[in-house]
Protein backbone atom coordinates (compact mmCIF):
# COMPACT_ATOMS: atom_id res chain seq x y z
CA UNK A 1 0.00 0.00 0.00
CA UNK A 2 1.15 3.31 -0.47
CA UNK A 3 2.20 5.51 2.45
CA UNK A 4 2.14 8.83 3.25
CA UNK A 5 2.76 11.80 0.85
CA UNK A 6 2.45 8.80 -1.79
CA UNK A 7 2.08 6.24 -0.66
CA UNK A 8 1.41 3.66 1.42
CA UNK A 9 -0.06 3.95 1.14
CA UNK A 10 -2.01 2.29 -3.58
CA UNK A 11 -1.68 4.77 -5.37
CA UNK A 12 -1.66 7.08 -2.17
CA UNK A 13 -2.49 10.67 -3.11
CA UNK A 14 -1.97 13.40 -0.72
CA UNK A 15 -5.71 15.88 -0.63
CA UNK A 16 -5.00 19.51 -0.28
CA UNK A 17 -8.30 20.34 1.41
CA UNK A 18 -7.77 22.70 4.06
CA UNK A 19 -9.01 21.48 7.59
CA UNK A 20 -13.01 21.94 7.89
CA UNK A 21 -13.60 19.92 10.98
CA UNK A 22 -15.88 22.46 12.60
CA UNK A 23 -17.02 20.50 16.09
CA UNK A 24 -14.46 17.49 15.90
CA UNK A 25 -12.01 19.16 18.62
CA UNK A 26 -9.86 16.88 20.66
CA UNK A 27 -10.37 16.24 24.53
CA UNK A 28 -11.74 13.12 26.33
CA UNK A 29 -14.89 14.57 26.63
CA UNK A 30 -17.02 15.58 24.52
CA UNK A 31 -20.73 15.95 25.43
CA UNK A 32 -20.00 13.21 28.15
CA UNK A 33 -18.44 10.72 25.46
CA UNK A 34 -15.13 9.86 25.34
CA UNK A 35 -13.72 11.30 21.36
CA UNK A 36 -10.16 11.08 20.59
CA UNK A 37 -9.55 12.95 17.33
CA UNK A 38 -6.46 11.92 15.41
CA UNK A 39 -5.02 14.19 13.20
CA UNK A 40 -3.25 14.18 10.17
CA UNK A 41 -1.69 15.90 7.11
CA UNK A 42 -3.19 12.89 4.69
CA UNK A 43 -6.77 12.90 3.98
CA UNK A 44 -9.02 9.79 3.03
CA UNK A 45 -9.04 8.72 -0.48
CA UNK A 46 -12.20 6.60 -0.65
CA UNK A 47 -14.84 4.68 1.74
CA UNK A 48 -14.47 1.80 -0.52
CA UNK A 49 -11.99 -1.10 0.29
CA UNK A 50 -11.76 -2.65 -3.25
CA UNK A 51 -10.52 0.94 -4.68
CA UNK A 52 -8.49 2.95 -1.51
CA UNK A 53 -5.14 3.14 -2.10
CA UNK A 54 -4.29 5.17 1.01
CA UNK A 55 -2.39 3.67 4.41
CA UNK A 56 -4.94 6.62 6.61
CA UNK A 57 -7.99 4.99 4.73
CA UNK A 58 -6.22 1.33 5.99
CA UNK A 59 -6.76 2.36 9.66
CA UNK A 60 -10.35 3.14 8.94
CA UNK A 61 -11.02 0.16 7.39
CA UNK A 62 -9.12 -1.59 10.43
CA UNK A 63 -11.72 -0.08 12.65
CA UNK A 64 -15.05 -0.75 10.71
CA UNK A 65 -14.36 -4.21 9.29
CA UNK A 66 -12.90 -7.53 10.32
CA UNK A 67 -11.06 -9.99 8.72
CA UNK A 68 -10.63 -13.26 9.45
CA UNK A 69 -7.76 -13.31 12.05
CA UNK A 70 -6.26 -9.90 13.44
CA UNK A 71 -2.32 -9.09 13.91
CA UNK A 72 -1.98 -9.69 17.84
CA UNK A 73 0.60 -6.87 19.40
CA UNK A 74 3.74 -9.31 18.45
CA UNK A 75 2.56 -9.56 15.14
CA UNK A 76 1.17 -13.14 15.68
CA UNK A 77 -2.24 -14.24 14.14
CA UNK A 78 -5.18 -14.03 16.99
CA UNK A 79 -8.50 -14.92 15.90
CA UNK A 80 -11.39 -12.26 14.69
CA UNK A 81 -14.13 -13.23 12.12
CA UNK A 82 -12.52 -16.66 12.74
CA UNK A 83 -12.37 -18.42 15.97
CA UNK A 84 -9.92 -21.60 14.84
CA UNK A 85 -8.68 -22.49 12.27
CA UNK A 86 -7.09 -26.02 10.29
CA UNK A 87 -4.92 -26.77 7.64
CA UNK A 88 -4.84 -30.44 5.86
CA UNK A 89 -1.40 -32.36 5.55
CA UNK A 90 -0.90 -31.52 2.61
CA UNK A 91 -1.39 -27.51 3.10
CA UNK A 92 -3.54 -26.84 0.43
CA UNK A 93 -7.31 -27.09 2.26
CA UNK A 94 -8.01 -24.51 5.61
CA UNK A 95 -11.27 -24.77 7.60
CA UNK A 96 -11.74 -21.48 9.31
CA UNK A 97 -14.48 -21.88 12.25
CA UNK A 98 -16.75 -18.20 12.51
CA UNK A 99 -17.69 -16.68 15.26
CA UNK A 100 -21.26 -17.24 15.60
CA UNK A 101 -24.13 -14.42 16.26
CA UNK A 102 -22.29 -11.62 14.56
CA UNK A 103 -23.91 -8.78 13.09
CA UNK A 104 -23.24 -6.12 10.35
CA UNK A 105 -23.83 -3.24 11.74
CA UNK A 106 -26.92 -2.29 9.79
CA UNK A 107 -28.08 -5.69 12.08
CA UNK A 108 -27.99 -8.52 9.37
CA UNK A 109 -26.49 -11.59 10.28
CA UNK A 110 -22.90 -12.44 9.20
CA UNK A 111 -22.35 -15.52 7.86
CA UNK A 112 -19.47 -17.30 5.85
CA UNK A 113 -21.24 -16.68 2.61
CA UNK A 114 -19.97 -12.87 3.07
CA UNK A 115 -16.55 -14.73 3.61
CA UNK A 116 -16.60 -16.17 0.10
CA UNK A 117 -18.25 -13.19 -1.72
CA UNK A 118 -15.89 -10.68 -0.52
CA UNK A 119 -12.92 -13.26 -1.39
CA UNK A 120 -14.36 -14.16 -4.74
CA UNK A 121 -15.39 -10.29 -5.41
CA UNK A 122 -12.41 -9.09 -5.17
CA UNK A 123 -10.08 -12.44 -6.92
CA UNK A 124 -12.81 -12.05 -9.91
CA UNK A 125 -12.56 -8.07 -10.24
CA UNK A 126 -9.00 -7.82 -10.10
CA UNK A 127 -9.86 -4.79 -7.33
CA UNK A 128 -8.96 -4.53 -3.67
CA UNK A 129 -5.30 -3.40 -4.31
CA UNK A 130 -4.17 -3.43 -0.69
CA UNK A 131 -5.44 -6.72 -0.27
CA UNK A 132 -4.78 -8.78 -3.54
CA UNK A 133 -2.01 -10.16 -2.74
CA UNK A 134 -2.98 -12.02 0.35
CA UNK A 135 -5.61 -14.33 -1.87
CA UNK A 136 -3.61 -15.29 -5.16
CA UNK A 137 -3.40 -18.98 -5.09
CA UNK A 138 -6.97 -19.77 -3.56
CA UNK A 139 -8.91 -22.08 -6.35
CA UNK A 140 -11.92 -22.59 -4.36
CA UNK A 141 -14.16 -21.38 -1.59
CA UNK A 142 -16.68 -23.45 0.07
CA UNK A 143 -19.23 -22.80 2.77
CA UNK A 144 -20.57 -26.13 4.30
CA UNK A 145 -22.50 -24.28 6.46
CA UNK A 146 -22.94 -20.53 8.30
CA UNK A 147 -20.05 -20.79 10.12
CA UNK A 148 -17.71 -22.33 8.71
CA UNK A 149 -15.57 -21.34 5.54
CA UNK A 150 -13.64 -24.12 3.46
CA UNK A 151 -10.35 -22.55 1.21
CA UNK A 152 -8.45 -24.83 -1.04
CA UNK A 153 -5.53 -23.47 -2.81
CA UNK A 154 -3.75 -24.56 -5.63
CA UNK A 155 0.19 -24.63 -3.86
CA UNK A 156 1.11 -24.45 0.27
CA UNK A 157 -0.10 -20.42 1.00
CA UNK A 158 2.00 -19.16 3.55
CA UNK A 159 0.42 -16.07 4.20
CA UNK A 160 -2.66 -17.07 4.87
CA UNK A 161 -2.44 -16.43 8.19
CA UNK A 162 -1.43 -12.82 7.48
CA UNK A 163 -4.45 -11.84 5.31
CA UNK A 164 -6.08 -8.68 6.56
CA UNK A 165 -9.05 -8.33 3.75
CA UNK A 166 -11.91 -6.96 5.70
CA UNK A 167 -15.31 -8.82 5.10
CA UNK A 168 -17.49 -6.87 3.52
CA UNK A 169 -21.53 -7.60 3.49
CA UNK A 170 -22.90 -9.22 0.49
CA UNK A 171 -26.14 -8.41 1.22
CA UNK A 172 -24.66 -4.77 0.26
CA UNK A 173 -22.45 -5.05 -2.08
CA UNK A 174 -24.15 -7.41 -4.19
CA UNK A 175 -26.74 -5.02 -5.22
CA UNK A 176 -23.67 -2.69 -6.84
CA UNK A 177 -23.28 -3.28 -10.82
CA UNK A 178 -20.14 -4.86 -11.58
CA UNK A 179 -18.87 -1.63 -13.84
CA UNK A 180 -19.66 0.12 -10.98
CA UNK A 181 -17.57 -1.67 -8.14
CA UNK A 182 -14.26 0.62 -8.58
CA UNK A 183 -16.25 3.94 -8.53
CA UNK A 184 -18.91 3.02 -6.07
CA UNK A 185 -18.79 5.99 -3.34
CA UNK A 186 -19.72 3.52 -0.37
CA UNK A 187 -20.51 6.90 1.41
CA UNK A 188 -22.63 4.51 4.54
CA UNK A 189 -20.24 2.16 5.07
CA UNK A 190 -21.56 -1.48 6.74
CA UNK A 191 -19.00 -3.53 8.45
CA UNK A 192 -18.56 -5.94 11.70
CA UNK A 193 -15.58 -4.15 13.56
CA UNK A 194 -15.72 -2.74 16.59
CA UNK A 195 -16.76 0.61 15.42
CA UNK A 196 -19.55 2.08 13.42
CA UNK A 197 -19.14 4.61 10.93
CA UNK A 198 -21.30 7.74 11.45
CA UNK A 199 -20.46 10.99 9.28
CA UNK A 200 -18.05 12.46 7.47
CA UNK A 201 -17.89 16.13 5.84
CA UNK A 202 -14.97 18.30 4.83
CA UNK A 203 -11.36 17.17 6.02
CA UNK A 204 -12.88 14.39 8.99
CA UNK A 205 -14.40 11.11 9.15
CA UNK A 206 -16.10 10.17 12.48
CA UNK A 207 -16.60 6.96 13.34
CA UNK A 208 -18.54 5.72 16.73
CA UNK A 209 -17.81 2.53 19.07
CA UNK A 210 -20.13 -0.56 18.06
CA UNK A 211 -22.02 -1.51 21.56
CA UNK A 212 -22.62 -4.95 20.26
CA UNK A 213 -18.86 -6.00 18.91
CA UNK A 214 -18.80 -9.64 19.62
CA UNK A 215 -15.48 -9.26 21.29
CA UNK A 216 -14.08 -6.73 23.95
CA UNK A 217 -15.80 -3.11 23.64
CA UNK A 218 -13.15 -0.66 23.41
CA UNK A 219 -12.82 2.33 25.54
CA UNK A 220 -12.87 5.38 23.50
CA UNK A 221 -16.70 6.29 22.30
CA UNK A 222 -15.52 7.93 19.44
CA UNK A 223 -12.89 8.61 17.05
CA UNK A 224 -12.36 11.33 14.44
CA UNK A 225 -9.87 11.30 12.13
CA UNK A 226 -9.30 14.92 10.62
CA UNK A 227 -6.91 16.19 7.83
CA UNK A 228 -4.79 19.28 8.63
CA UNK A 229 -3.47 21.36 5.38
CA UNK A 230 0.29 20.77 6.53
CA UNK A 231 2.21 19.68 9.28
CA UNK A 232 2.92 23.05 10.99
CA UNK A 233 -1.32 23.60 11.58
CA UNK A 234 -1.23 19.97 12.67
CA UNK A 235 1.41 20.52 15.48
CA UNK A 236 -0.21 23.67 16.76
CA UNK A 237 -3.06 21.83 17.06
CA UNK A 238 -1.91 18.93 18.89
CA UNK A 239 -0.28 21.08 21.36
CA UNK A 240 -3.25 23.67 21.65
CA UNK A 241 -5.62 20.85 22.52
CA UNK A 242 -7.57 21.27 19.74
CA UNK A 243 -6.77 17.37 18.76
CA UNK A 244 -5.42 14.28 20.40
CA UNK A 245 -3.65 12.70 18.56
CA UNK A 246 -1.22 13.18 15.08
CA UNK A 247 0.47 11.26 12.90
CA UNK A 248 2.65 12.10 9.68
CA UNK A 249 4.36 14.47 11.70
CA UNK A 250 7.66 16.65 9.99
CA UNK A 251 10.69 15.91 11.84
CA UNK A 252 11.64 19.83 12.25
CA UNK A 253 8.43 19.37 14.61
CA UNK A 254 9.80 16.54 16.96
CA UNK A 255 11.66 18.89 19.55
CA UNK A 256 9.07 21.53 19.91
CA UNK A 257 6.62 18.64 21.17
CA UNK A 258 9.44 16.76 23.23
CA UNK A 259 9.34 19.38 25.27
CA UNK A 260 5.43 19.67 25.54
CA UNK A 261 5.60 17.73 28.94
CA UNK A 262 1.72 16.94 27.73
CA UNK A 263 2.50 15.01 24.84
CA UNK A 264 4.04 12.33 24.13
CA UNK A 265 6.01 12.23 20.71
CA UNK A 266 7.78 9.17 18.78
CA UNK A 267 9.74 8.65 15.30
CA UNK A 268 8.13 5.19 14.91
CA UNK A 269 10.04 2.53 12.41
CA UNK A 270 7.11 1.93 9.94
CA UNK A 271 7.55 -1.27 7.06
CA UNK A 272 8.07 0.99 4.09
CA UNK A 273 10.77 3.14 2.19
CA UNK A 274 11.15 6.30 0.11
CA UNK A 275 12.69 5.85 -3.50
CA UNK A 276 13.68 7.31 -6.99
CA UNK A 277 11.22 5.52 -9.18
CA UNK A 278 12.87 4.83 -12.62
CA UNK A 279 11.11 4.62 -16.01
CA UNK A 280 12.92 1.20 -17.35
CA UNK A 281 9.94 0.10 -19.81
CA UNK A 282 11.54 -1.30 -22.94
CA UNK A 283 8.18 -0.41 -24.70
CA UNK A 284 7.88 1.55 -27.61
CA UNK A 285 4.78 2.92 -25.64
CA UNK A 286 7.30 4.11 -23.01
CA UNK A 287 7.77 7.79 -23.32
CA UNK A 288 10.68 8.13 -20.81
CA UNK A 289 14.12 8.69 -22.25
CA UNK A 290 15.69 5.46 -22.65
CA UNK A 291 18.89 6.27 -21.77
CA UNK A 292 17.36 5.47 -18.65
CA UNK A 293 17.03 1.93 -19.40
CA UNK A 294 20.85 1.24 -19.56
CA UNK A 295 21.51 -0.17 -16.10
CA UNK A 296 25.08 1.44 -15.79
CA UNK A 297 22.97 4.90 -15.68
CA UNK A 298 20.53 3.97 -13.08
CA UNK A 299 24.03 2.30 -10.83
CA UNK A 300 25.65 5.63 -11.37
CA UNK A 301 22.63 7.53 -9.98
CA UNK A 302 22.71 5.90 -7.27
CA UNK A 303 26.32 5.65 -6.52
CA UNK A 304 26.48 9.74 -7.05
CA UNK A 305 23.47 10.56 -4.60
CA UNK A 306 24.15 10.93 -0.65
CA UNK A 307 21.54 9.41 1.13
CA UNK A 308 23.11 9.64 4.50
CA UNK A 309 22.99 13.72 3.92
CA UNK A 310 19.29 12.85 2.32
CA UNK A 311 18.54 11.58 5.69
CA UNK A 312 19.94 14.35 7.96
CA UNK A 313 18.76 17.32 6.32
CA UNK A 314 15.74 16.47 4.58
CA UNK A 315 14.56 13.79 7.30
CA UNK A 316 15.72 15.50 10.54
CA UNK A 317 17.81 12.29 10.72
CA UNK A 318 14.71 10.40 11.43
CA UNK A 319 15.03 6.85 9.26
CA UNK A 320 18.13 4.52 8.03
CA UNK A 321 20.23 4.38 5.03
CA UNK A 322 18.00 2.19 2.24
CA UNK A 323 19.08 -1.07 0.05
CA UNK A 324 16.30 -3.36 -0.48
CA UNK A 325 12.82 -3.72 -0.79
CA UNK A 326 12.84 -4.78 2.73
CA UNK A 327 13.60 -2.75 5.61
CA UNK A 328 16.68 -3.11 7.62
CA UNK A 329 15.82 -5.29 10.99
CA UNK A 330 13.25 -6.85 9.49
CA UNK A 331 13.64 -11.19 9.03
CA UNK A 332 13.14 -11.02 5.44
CA UNK A 333 15.72 -8.17 4.76
CA UNK A 334 18.30 -8.62 2.04
CA UNK A 335 21.88 -6.63 2.75
CA UNK A 336 24.01 -6.43 0.07
CA UNK A 337 27.27 -7.59 0.21
CA UNK A 338 30.74 -5.58 0.32
CA UNK A 339 30.61 -6.31 -3.74
CA UNK A 340 27.37 -5.86 -4.68
CA UNK A 341 26.84 -2.12 -2.07
CA UNK A 342 26.06 1.01 -4.26
CA UNK A 343 27.43 3.63 -1.17
CA UNK A 344 27.87 7.43 -2.18
CA UNK A 345 30.93 7.71 -4.04
CA UNK A 346 31.00 9.95 -6.61
CA UNK A 347 34.20 9.06 -8.75
CA UNK A 348 33.17 5.40 -9.02
CA UNK A 349 29.88 6.78 -10.29
CA UNK A 350 32.01 8.97 -13.05
CA UNK A 351 33.93 5.59 -13.66
CA UNK A 352 31.15 3.31 -14.33
CA UNK A 353 29.42 6.21 -16.84
CA UNK A 354 33.11 6.53 -19.02
CA UNK A 355 33.45 2.85 -18.98
CA UNK A 356 29.69 2.70 -20.77
CA UNK A 357 30.83 5.56 -22.93
CA UNK A 358 29.52 8.79 -21.47
CA UNK A 359 31.38 11.04 -21.82
CA UNK A 360 31.37 15.02 -21.76
CA UNK A 361 32.53 15.76 -25.30
CA UNK A 362 31.36 19.78 -25.29
CA UNK A 363 32.58 20.96 -21.92
CA UNK A 364 29.10 21.56 -21.19
CA UNK A 365 29.22 19.47 -17.80
CA UNK A 366 26.50 17.18 -18.85
CA UNK A 367 27.51 14.28 -20.43
CA UNK A 368 26.15 12.68 -23.58
CA UNK A 369 25.40 9.00 -24.91
CA UNK A 370 27.55 7.91 -28.10
CA UNK A 371 24.71 9.62 -30.30
CA UNK A 372 25.49 12.71 -28.60
CA UNK A 373 22.04 12.47 -26.23
CA UNK A 374 22.55 14.21 -23.37
CA UNK A 375 22.09 12.85 -19.96
CA UNK A 376 19.44 14.77 -18.92
CA UNK A 377 16.40 13.87 -17.29
CA UNK A 378 12.86 14.97 -15.68
CA UNK A 379 13.14 14.43 -11.86
CA UNK A 380 9.58 14.78 -10.91
CA UNK A 381 8.72 15.33 -6.71
CA UNK A 382 5.34 16.28 -5.11
CA UNK A 383 4.20 20.14 -4.08
CA UNK A 384 3.39 19.35 -0.67
CA UNK A 385 5.61 17.03 0.41
CA UNK A 386 8.25 19.10 2.29
CA UNK A 387 11.08 16.51 2.91
CA UNK A 388 10.89 14.65 -0.51
CA UNK A 389 11.03 18.33 -2.43
CA UNK A 390 14.42 18.77 -0.68
CA UNK A 391 15.81 15.36 -1.62
CA UNK A 392 14.67 16.61 -5.27
CA UNK A 393 17.10 19.61 -4.85
CA UNK A 394 20.29 17.28 -3.32
CA UNK A 395 19.66 14.52 -5.79
CA UNK A 396 19.84 16.79 -8.26
CA UNK A 397 23.01 18.53 -7.35
CA UNK A 398 24.88 15.09 -6.61
CA UNK A 399 23.65 13.80 -10.57
CA UNK A 400 25.29 16.85 -11.63
CA UNK A 401 28.24 16.48 -9.97
CA UNK A 402 29.29 13.39 -12.08
CA UNK A 403 27.72 14.65 -15.23
CA UNK A 404 23.93 13.87 -14.81
CA UNK A 405 21.14 16.69 -15.32
CA UNK A 406 18.46 16.73 -13.50
CA UNK A 407 15.36 18.65 -14.23
CA UNK A 408 14.03 19.36 -11.07
CA UNK A 409 9.93 18.80 -11.65
CA UNK A 410 7.08 20.01 -8.82
CA UNK A 411 4.00 18.44 -9.38
CA UNK A 412 0.87 17.79 -7.04
CA UNK A 413 0.16 13.72 -7.10
CA UNK A 414 -2.68 13.58 -9.50
CA UNK A 415 -0.62 15.31 -12.20
CA UNK A 416 2.32 12.48 -10.84
CA UNK A 417 -0.23 9.93 -11.66
CA UNK A 418 -1.38 10.48 -14.52
CA UNK A 419 1.95 10.22 -16.17
CA UNK A 420 2.75 7.39 -14.71
CA UNK A 421 0.11 5.81 -15.98
CA UNK A 422 1.02 6.93 -19.05
CA UNK A 423 4.64 5.90 -18.90
CA UNK A 424 5.51 9.76 -19.65
CA UNK A 425 8.19 10.13 -17.31
CA UNK A 426 12.02 9.43 -16.63
CA UNK A 427 12.34 9.44 -12.65
CA UNK A 428 10.06 10.72 -9.59
CA UNK A 429 10.43 10.41 -5.70
CA UNK A 430 7.79 8.94 -3.68
CA UNK A 431 7.59 5.84 -1.52
CA UNK A 432 5.88 2.90 -0.26
CA UNK A 433 4.44 1.47 2.77
CA UNK A 434 4.40 -2.45 3.24
CA UNK A 435 3.32 -4.92 5.21
CA UNK A 436 4.62 -7.91 7.68
CA UNK A 437 4.24 -10.49 5.10
CA UNK A 438 7.03 -9.45 2.06
CA UNK A 439 4.34 -10.65 -0.62
CA UNK A 440 2.70 -7.47 -0.35
CA UNK A 441 5.51 -4.98 -1.40
CA UNK A 442 7.25 -7.84 -3.73
CA UNK A 443 4.05 -7.80 -5.86
CA UNK A 444 4.64 -4.50 -6.74
CA UNK A 445 7.33 -5.17 -9.10
CA UNK A 446 5.74 -8.23 -10.69
CA UNK A 447 5.35 -8.31 -14.91
CA UNK A 448 1.23 -8.87 -13.51
CA UNK A 449 1.24 -5.15 -12.11
CA UNK A 450 2.63 -3.35 -15.03
CA UNK A 451 0.40 -0.04 -15.81
CA UNK A 452 -0.86 -0.58 -12.21
CA UNK A 453 1.01 -0.65 -9.11
CA UNK A 454 4.47 -1.23 -11.06
CA UNK A 455 5.40 2.06 -11.85
CA UNK A 456 9.07 1.50 -12.66
CA UNK A 457 7.33 -0.87 -15.22
CA UNK A 458 9.93 -3.25 -14.44
CA UNK A 459 9.95 -7.08 -15.76
CA UNK A 460 12.12 -9.87 -14.80
CA UNK A 461 10.88 -13.61 -15.47
CA UNK A 462 13.06 -14.95 -12.65
CA UNK A 463 11.87 -12.46 -10.48
CA UNK A 464 8.10 -13.41 -11.22
CA UNK A 465 9.43 -16.66 -10.85
CA UNK A 466 10.31 -16.67 -7.55
CA UNK A 467 7.67 -14.16 -6.40
CA UNK A 468 4.88 -17.31 -7.18
CA UNK A 469 7.79 -19.78 -5.23
CA UNK A 470 7.70 -17.48 -1.96
CA UNK A 471 4.07 -17.93 -1.73
CA UNK A 472 4.25 -21.16 -1.50
CA UNK A 473 6.88 -21.90 0.62
CA UNK A 474 5.88 -22.95 4.12
CA UNK A 475 9.64 -23.95 5.76
CA UNK A 476 10.65 -20.06 6.97
CA UNK A 477 14.35 -19.86 6.21
CA UNK A 478 13.80 -21.93 2.97
CA UNK A 479 10.99 -18.48 2.05
CA UNK A 480 13.57 -15.88 3.86
CA UNK A 481 15.94 -17.86 0.81
CA UNK A 482 13.50 -17.08 -1.85
CA UNK A 483 12.95 -13.47 -0.84
CA UNK A 484 16.17 -12.36 -0.67
CA UNK A 485 16.99 -13.35 -4.31
CA UNK A 486 13.82 -11.45 -5.44
CA UNK A 487 15.57 -8.51 -3.39
CA UNK A 488 18.92 -9.08 -5.04
CA UNK A 489 17.62 -9.07 -8.33
CA UNK A 490 15.69 -5.34 -8.29
CA UNK A 491 19.11 -4.01 -6.36
CA UNK A 492 20.88 -5.17 -9.33
CA UNK A 493 18.41 -3.99 -11.80
CA UNK A 494 17.98 -1.02 -10.01
CA UNK A 495 14.28 0.37 -10.87
CA UNK A 496 13.87 1.81 -8.02
CA UNK A 497 16.56 3.49 -6.20
CA UNK A 498 15.36 3.18 -2.24
CA UNK A 499 16.97 6.48 -0.31
CA UNK A 500 15.66 5.26 3.38
CA UNK A 501 13.31 3.51 5.63
CA UNK A 502 11.72 6.56 7.22
CA UNK A 503 9.87 7.00 10.61
CA UNK A 504 6.39 8.24 11.09
CA UNK A 505 6.41 10.73 13.66
CA UNK A 506 3.37 10.22 15.40
CA UNK A 507 2.24 11.99 19.01
CA UNK A 508 -0.48 11.67 21.38
CA UNK A 509 -1.97 13.94 24.79
CA UNK A 510 -0.42 11.83 26.89
CA UNK A 511 -2.45 14.03 30.04
CA UNK A 512 -5.66 13.15 28.12
CA UNK A 513 -4.68 9.33 27.15
CA UNK A 514 -3.11 6.08 28.50
CA UNK A 515 -2.83 2.39 27.55
CA UNK A 516 -1.24 2.98 23.42
CA UNK A 517 2.58 1.82 22.99
CA UNK A 518 5.11 1.78 20.28
CA UNK A 519 3.86 -1.46 18.30
CA UNK A 520 6.63 -3.06 17.59
CA UNK A 521 8.88 -1.93 20.14
CA UNK A 522 10.62 0.67 18.14
CA UNK A 523 7.39 1.22 15.86
CA UNK A 524 4.09 3.32 15.69
CA UNK A 525 1.59 4.16 17.66
CA UNK A 526 -1.24 3.81 14.53
CA UNK A 527 -0.40 2.59 11.34
CA UNK A 528 1.21 -0.30 12.57
CA UNK A 529 -1.37 -2.83 11.34
CA UNK A 530 -2.74 -4.10 14.64
CA UNK A 531 -5.91 -2.61 16.48
CA UNK A 532 -3.91 -3.23 19.63
CA UNK A 533 -4.03 0.90 20.25
CA UNK A 534 -7.82 1.61 18.91
CA UNK A 535 -9.01 -1.37 21.48
CA UNK A 536 -6.42 -0.37 24.76
CA UNK A 537 -6.71 3.53 24.93
CA UNK A 538 -8.84 4.73 27.60
CA UNK A 539 -9.24 7.95 29.14
CA UNK A 540 -6.70 9.24 32.26
CA UNK A 541 -8.13 8.88 35.45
Amino acid sequence: MKKIGRSILVLILILAMSFGAAGCGGGEETGGVSSLTIGSATGIDTLNPLSSYKLVTFELFLLMYDPLVRYADDYSAKPCLATEWTVSEDDLTWTFKLQEGVSWHDGEPFTSADVKYTYELMMNSGLGYMYSAYLTGITDIECPDDNTVVITTDAPKANMLMNTTPIIPEHIWSGVAEEELESYANDQPVGTGPYKFDSTGEGFVKLIRNGDYFAAVPAVEEYIFVEYANTDALAQALMLGEIDAATNLNASQLSQLRDDGNVSVIAGEMPGFVQIGINVWEDPASKGDPILRDRNVRHAIELAVDKIKIIDMCYGGLGAEGTTLINSGDAFHYEPTAEEIRNFDPEKAKSVLEQAGYKDTDGDGIREDANGSKLEFELATLSDNVEELKAGQLITANCMDIGISLINTVIDDGALMDKIYAADYDLFIWGWGADIDPTTILEVLTTDQIGGNNEPYFSNARYDELFLEQQNEMDIEKRKALVAEMQGIVYEEAPYIILLYDNNLQAIRQDRWEGFKQIPEAGTYFFNLTDYNYMNIKPVE
